[in-house]
């Protein structure tokens, strides 16, 4: 975690606005920088815009895909780089304006979650060992071409990987519904997808304190990196093995990006400052309640929102990076108080 960027904001990634060019004026100003995606447009979903890479994928229709022998060669036996186009990532491109950037991130849909999301013509999900193989090449040749895009005007990259449904695939693997693929597989090679020379970051969209196997906590012991969180939802309240868990985690130079603000509208009652800083100190209490060491929060630690912010309205959108400057004093003054 680079010291500039604790308690500062860390953008998921969608935004509720209508416009693509207006998220600009605003995410350039803030400390960390982010390629922003606006749902609103279908080409910037977070499946289509990288699936439809593959010849075979029905850009008109629901998220269908019948891979060929031939493009199933092609994807998984080349190793060059690729590049959604700017239709579908217009942020990766209208950012790069020759602005020079300290930190920036970006962020692409994992392969677990290519595969839980896209299904084939009988309409069968495409969760099995060769094709999670097939998303996790398309995936890292993305994310190469990410990176050679992005280097030349970034000094420091954090690289995020969106799995929302990694969930949903583990609990097929538990269930027997998909029996040639193991979760320790998926996280090992979805850490392989990260570019050299970035600092790698995971985004979970579910209940993390339940995202083990056995005494496993792959968020926790697997690559170190930036993991996103929803706390708000799903507050710290974990055992002490748990505990320990995270500390050695962020012992070992992880980070946690806390989502304490909520991503709609109907999620606040007071001003976004002071439900701020109401959720942070209720974090913050849940963390040394369970024995989660504070003093390694504070270091290692950024502000978040639980989810991307394609819900919420334009203006709760703006207001909330507009304040960000406004977090780390807030994150520092709640340490403070509960220390």
């Amino acid at each position: 975690m680079p010291e500039q960027l604790v308690g500062q904001f860390f953008g998921v990634g969608s935004v509720g606005e209508s416009d693509i060019t207006i998220p600009k004026e605003y995410i350039k100003k803030i400390n960390l920088p982010y390629v922003y995606q606006l749902t609103a447009s279908r080409d910037e979903d977070m499946i289509r815009q990288f699936a439809v890479l593959v010849d075979e994928f029905e850009e008109e229709g629901d998220f269908i895909m019948d891979v060929d022998i031939h493009t199933y060669r092609e994807i998984t036996s080349e190793d060059d780089a690729l590049l959604p186009e700017e239709k579908n990532l217009h942020a990766l491109y209208s950012l790069m304006d020759g602005t020079k950037y300290q930190f920036f991130k970006t962020q692409q849909t994992a392969p677990s979650t290519m595969c839980f999301s896209i299904r084939d013509s009988d309409g069968k999900q495409l969760v099995n060992r060769s094709m999670f193989h097939f998303f996790e090449r398309l995936m890292s040749r993305i994310a190469q071409g990410q990176f050679e895009h992005l280097r030349e005007h970034c000094k420091t990259i954090i690289f995020c990987q969106d799995d929302p449904g990694l969930g949903f695939v583990k609990n097929m693997i538990e269930n027997g519904q998909v029996t040639d693929l193991t979760l320790e597989q998926i996280i090992e090679k979805t850490d392989g997808i990260f570019p050299e020379n970035v600092i790698p970051a995971f985004h979970f969209c579910d209940d993390w304190r339940s995202l083990k196997k056995d005494s496993w906590y792959p968020l926790w012991e697997s690559r170190p990196k930036l993991a996103h969180i929803d706390v708000a939802r799903y507050p710290p309240e974990v055992d002490s093995e748990h505990a320990e868990k995270m500390n050695k985690f962020m012992k070992n130079g992880g980070g946690l990006a806390l989502g304490v603000l909520p991503n709609v509208d109907d999620g606040f009652t007071q001003p976004i400052i002071d439900t701020l800083r109401s959720n942070l100190e209720r974090v913050f209490q849940a963390f040394v309640k369970s024995g989660v060491d504070l003093e390694l929060v504070e270091r290692n630690s950024m502000v978040s929102t639980q989810c991307g912010l394609s819900g919420a309205s334009p203006k709760l959108t703006r207001e909330i990076h507009e304040l960000s400057d406004e977090f780390h004093s807030v994150f520092k003054e709640q340490i403070r108080l509960t220390s």
